[in-house]
């Protein structure tokens, strides 16, 4: 069957009209649950002409749920995380010839409340500082990989000066090593003292990638860092008073 254009877009524009509607009349819940098959985050790649990169934190998983008073909320995203990372190094004449390739993938949880303001839930920082230098750096790391690889080979095509005994090859051996994997993690974190009322929940992730190379005979290094499927469930729990989430000493 298919819709005229014209009844597509209006039936887009009553949804989007009555969203606030449905949050209101959400029920109160001690659970709910969020999937998504298909992350479309845009991956990081790294190669010599941008020796880094970063996505920026993007929304990958979004829920709600209505809390009464005095409640916390236990939310636990599980994300497939995929990493590849490719060195190549060529060496010559004995030198060192060092590529290296870093992929990287944060998750953090925000959260709205009824009013409007925002928070992350636990652990992760504040999230909140004015240096984006430091704002790479929060949220919790679901994966990461360093690569490095060295060489020091002799070459290629050599010959050798009878008289001198001296050794000159033309061409540098080249050794390359190339990984690619995909895994899925999850994680607890913990909104403690939320206000009654609808929460919006959104589960962020941010991908970064980096190489360096230290070669005098072309050695190259390739990065990348991407999501795959994604799923969330969030919980209204009411904890112990006065939890600080610090552990008992351990014997």
């Amino acid at each position: 069957m298919k819709f005229h254009p014209r009844y597509l877009a209006a039936a887009l524009a009553a949804t989007l009209a009555s969203g606030a509607v449905l949050a209101e009349s959400l029920p109160a819940s001690k659970a709910t649950f969020a999937y998504q098959g298909l992350i479309a985050l845009p991956s990081s790649t790294y190669d010599l002409a941008a020796p880094s990169a970063d996505s920026g934190w993007a929304t990958v998983l979004k829920a709600q749920i209505k809390t009464a008073n005095q409640k916390d909320l236990f939310i636990n995203p599980s994300l497939q995380c995929g990493i590849v990372t490719d060195t190549t190094v060529k060496s010559l004449n004995g030198s060192l010839d060092t590529a290296e390739a870093r992929g990287t993938i944060r998750v953090r949880v925000q959260i709205t409340a009824p009013d409007g303001s925002t928070r992350y839930a636990e652990p992760n920082g504040t999230g909140a500082t004015a240096d984006p230098a430091e704002r790479n750096t929060d949220g919790l790391v679901y994966c990461d990989r360093i690569q490095t690889l060295k060489a020091k080979f002799s070459g290629l095509n050599c010959d050798a000066d009878l008289v001198t005994g001296e050794v000159t090859c033309a061409d540098p051996e080249e050794l390359q090593l190339i990984l690619k994997t995909l895994n899925a993690n999850s994680f607890n974190f913990v909104a403690a003292d939320v206000a009654s009322g609808v929460h919006t929940i959104e589960i962020q992730a941010r991908t970064s990638a980096n190489i360096g190379v230290d070669s005098q005979n072309g050695s190259l290094a390739g990065a990348e860092a991407f999501i795959g499927a994604g799923s969330a469930t969030i919980e209204e729990v009411r904890m112990i008073q006065g939890n600080t989430g610090e552990t008992l000493p351990l014997d």
